[in-house]
Formats: structure tokens, sequence, C-alpha cells
């Protein structure tokens, strides 16, 4: 549909030409403002979507017949270990990446997805609006603003582009937030929100669309976060971002703050092996439910590296004897996180080939054997990680592989999800867990740095049989070190921390005679001598009623007693 439908007739005829005219059978009995608002709705989808709903129903008929009939998308495939780089945080080649990175972060742009509530979570808001911590309260859109900030202050200040994908439930919110505190820093201009549509729910196999109950309304729901890719072609940040000479785009998720702590190191491998794109990845164990990064041979001898989803990933190496392990009993198939970095030139280029289309799925749940109409509705999705099936076998596709909670800790379930994690000795990827992991980055940043600290539990909590057990509670601001050799350049002497400290580091502080046991912080530019003592630090203790407790608080089962 190249024009927008202006009348009622022409409503009438677009329809009954796409099959979808059972959504006008009872048309006369709405209002002519209802069926305005039909329109409008008929023309944005078809903007929103390229090819718009004719295509959308086209390729959703392909993928219900495959569906119906049982159709396993790797049947032809058969799996082998993937090509890409392991990288040992503890090295001196981590060094030397980092080093090779730090050089090309000038030129690259960043993009966050974050179209999600906190309802997984038990949290009522947006997930980027939630605090990674309870010392100092800073919340991941802050964090991820913060180090952005600090990146660009490597190379004279040179603004680094950021865009967020957002949705209806997370756009007006994620707004606000960043209006409220004056963008975190950044410059208001180089900040882009794109936000991603909805798209319609079928009713059967034969993809009639789903009305919403009352109305004329076509029914819709969210199409996955592969819309990222259509979105940055159909906004043209891609192109532009291309034309202005930038070299890299590294996509994130909402709730990860370690991501910024491994990209530079993965910057270095992907200018090293000149990879197209690089996964991020982490150690996974067969069977764990996370996607697994595999090179996928098709009967032609045809080859592609790409994630594969845990619950298809059984079948497919059923037949290969199962998953290969290495001497650790970890898959050689490593989990995807969700932590993209791409040579922009390429991918800008694949944009403008394919709008950035990526390939779609569907799970309809059916009312009975004959597979024909479904239970409830449902729709196409996409995933963003699915990108290398846009791309043939010339394109270079690798991974970096790092320390798990160097590069990854999600904030995804509630205590409850994460007390059967616990049991079964599953990452808990909740908000205790993720708070956890980013004091002992900082505090294994700063080892690495030459600082003295014990690798000991200072806070033991228990909240209906989770368990927690923390270390000391370090924050390290973006801006006293962006890299692991920044962050060494401000340890000029001997620096000692207890494991029942919680201390603040942040600005050009220079750290020469230090002595921490307690509560300190150390923010700002000059020479820093002290010998502290406080035994009445901050303590992290059970929650003992959850009446009146914030949420973000709430979700942890915990609090800072100060």
């Amino acid at each position: 549909m190249n024009q927008d439908i202006q009348t009622q007739e022409q409503l009438i005829e677009y329809l009954t030409s796409i099959d979808q005219q059972h959504l006008i059978t009872y048309i006369n009995n709405y209002t002519q403002q209802q069926i305005t608002e039909f329109i409008d709705q008929i023309n944005q989808l078809n903007k929103n979507y390229p090819g718009g709903i004719q295509e959308y129903a086209n390729r959703a008929r392909k993928l219900l017949l495959d569906a119906s009939e049982d159709v396993n998308p790797f049947a032809e495939y058969t799996a082998h270990v993937p090509q890409g780089q392991n990288v040992d945080i503890y090295s001196d080649e981590y060094s030397r990446l980092e080093q090779l990175g730090v050089e090309e972060i000038k030129d690259t742009c960043f993009v966050l997805v974050a179209g999600g509530l906190g309802e997984r979570l038990g949290y009522d808001g947006i997930k980027v609006a939630l605090p990674i911590e309870l010392v100092t309260n800073t919340t991941y859109l802050e964090y991820y603003c913060q180090f952005i900030l600090n990146l660009q202050k490597k190379h004279g200040n040179k603004l680094l582009p950021f865009a967020i994908m957002t949705s209806d439930d997370t756009h007006k919110l994620t707004l606000q937030l960043l209006e409220n505190n004056l963008y975190f820093g950044l410059q208001k201009e180089q900040v882009s929100l794109i936000k991603q549509e909805k798209v319609p729910a079928m009713l059967d196999n034969l993809a009639h669309f789903a009305q919403v109950p009352g109305k004329l309304l076509i029914d819709t729901k969210p199409h996955g976060h592969g819309d990222i890719h259509t979105l940055l072609y159909m906004s043209g940040l891609a192109q532009k971002w291309k034309n202005e000479g930038r070299k890299w785009l590294f996509i994130f998720q909402d709730t990860n703050a370690q991501a910024f702590r491994a990209l530079p190191v993965v910057l270095g491998v992907s200018k090293e092996n000149k990879f197209e794109l690089n996964s991020v990845v982490v150690s996974r164990k067969p069977g764990e439910a996370v996607g697994a990064i595999c090179y996928l041979v098709d009967k032609n001898n045809k080859g592609l590296t790409l994630n594969v989803e845990y619950n298809q990933l059984d079948p497919l190496v059923k037949a290969q004897g199962g998953e290969p392990v290495d001497e650790q009993g970890f898959s050689k198939y490593p989990g995807n996180i969700n932590c993209l970095l791409f040579s922009l030139n390429e991918y800008e280029t694949v944009l403008q080939e394919t709008k950035g289309l990526i390939a779609e799925f569907i799970n309809p749940k059916y009312a009975d054997a004959t597979k024909t109409k479904f239970k409830s509705s449902s729709r196409l999705e996409c995933m963003m990680q699915d990108y290398p099936k846009l791309l043939g076998p010339q394109n270079k596709v690798g991974f970096t592989a790092l320390n798990r909670r160097f590069c990854f800790s999600a904030c995804k379930n509630d205590l409850a999800t994460a007390l059967t994690k616990q049991k079964s000795n599953l990452p808990l990827e909740c908000a205790g867990s993720s708070e956890n992991d980013f004091y002992w980055l900082n505090a294994e940043l700063l080892r690495m740095a030459g600082v003295k600290i014990p690798d000991q539990i200072s806070d033991e909590v228990n909240y209906n049989g989770l368990e927690f057990k923390f270390g000391p509670k370090i924050v390290l601001h973006p801006s006293f070190g962006v890299t692991l050799s920044e962050i060494k350049s401000r340890i000029k002497g001997n620096v000692q921390i207890s494991s029942n400290s919680t201390v603040i580091l942040g600005g050009q502080a220079e750290l020469h005679s230090v002595n921490i046991d307690g509560y300190a912080q150390l923010f700002g530019n000059g020479q820093f001598n002290v010998d502290i003592k406080d035994t009445n630090g901050p303590k992290l203790v059970a929650l003992e009623q959850q009446d009146g407790v914030p949420g973000y608080i709430k979700i942890r089962g915990y609090r800072l007693q100060k």
C-alpha cells in the first residue's frame, strides 16, 4: 500500500484485496469517528512494517504453514563449534586488546534496547530506571550515559551517538527520565529515541487479523527486539552515522551494567579479526536455558555462525551425540548474551539491501489437533541476534568469550524464580545477583590494578531461603576509569580496602597511601592519602516486611542499613 487510505470505500476495497474482509463485517455498526480511527490505524501499521500489513500477512502464512506441519527450521543443518576468540581477563592479551579497542571508541555508536517494563521482576516501572546498586542508587540509564560521557572524554569530547529503542510501554517514561535529569550529562542532540511499534495479532493459519473486543481496531502485540535493525534503517540513523565516518555499532540490553567494561576488548577483537559481527559470549552448561552460538552447515556445505535458542538446540545436536563439552564440563557452543558489535560499513549496506527485516518466527498455541485455529491470538516475532540470517558465507561473523561476571549480569527474574535457579545451581539473574556482580567486578578491577582487597564475605542475606553473599561494596564511577589501564593509572601507592568496606571512587582521584576499613567516598581531583576506620559502615540486611517498601528495594529482598 503506497498511498494512505482516505475513505471508507477505499478501506473496504483494500481489506478485501488482502483477504482481511472479516474486519469490516460489522462496519456499519460503528460511528464515523471509530471508522476514522480504524483507517488511521491501518495507515500507521502499513508505515511501521516494510511492505505493509499485506507483506506481514504473506510472511505469516508461510511460517504458519511450516508450524502446522512441524517443520524444523534446522532440519537440514549440522552444528559445529564456531570460530571466535577466548580472552582471559587476567592475561597480557587482554591488556593488548583493550588498548587496541580504546582507539576505536571515538568511532563507535551506541544502541540500547529498552522496550520492556519490569513486570517479570515484580517491578512497576521501566527497567532502565532501576538502581543497579543501593550504595549510590545509580540507575542503569544514568550509568550508561555516564559511561558514554567518559568514553568520549578520552577523545577530545567528540560526541558519541546514543540511540534508545523504546516501546509504547516505555517511550514516555524513558524520555521523562532523560529530561528530568538533563540527559545525565549527555547533549540532547546526541541521544535519539526510536519507538518500536506493534504488529497485528492473528487468529488462524490464514493470518486473519484479530480485533480488539468490541472495536473495529486490529489487536496488536510486540514484534520482538529484532525490530532494532528495521528501526535503524527506517529512521536513517545507521546511514547517517556511516556518512559521518563512524565505524562501529554496539547494541546492548537494558539491564546489563557489565557490558561497557567489556567493550574496549571486544572492539580490539573485532578490529584485529575484521569481524562484521562480533557477539560477546559466556560459558554455558549443556541444557542451560541460554541461546548458543553455533556454526551451522547445510546440506550444500554452506555455513553461518548463528545463535540457536536453547529449546531448538537439543533436537539439533541429539543426532550428533549431544553437545560437545570442554574439560570443565562447559558446552563448546558458548552462550549468547545479546551484546553485539557490528562493523557499521557492512551493517548499513546489509540494511539497505534487506530493510533490516530479520527472519521471523511464530509460536502459535493451537485450539485442537487440526492445527488451524489458535487458543489465543498469535503474532510474528523476531530477535536481534538472528541478524546473521541476512548474511552469506563471505561475511565474517565471530565471537569474543569473556568471564561471565565480567561482561554479563542480567536483571530479569523475580525472587521466586531466582530461588528456583539457586536450587538448580544456575545464575540467578535477579536484582540482588546483579548488584552483587556489580560490586564484585569493581573490586576485581581494583585488584587487577594492584589494590589489596581480601576475597571474603562481609554481608550475608537470607530472604525466604534466597541467599546472597556480598563482599566489599565498591562502586567505581566511570570517571575513575573506563578501562583497566586507566584504573591502574589512578593507583599510585599502597592501597588496601577491607572486605567490610563500602567505597565510592570517582573523578581524577589518585590513590597514594590509602587504607580503608569502613565507609569512604573519594571523589574528585588530586592525591588521596587516607586511613579510615569506620566500624559502623552500611550493611545489606534482609527485609523484615515489604509493606511500604519501594519497589526497587522490594524486588531485592534486602535493604541497605546505613
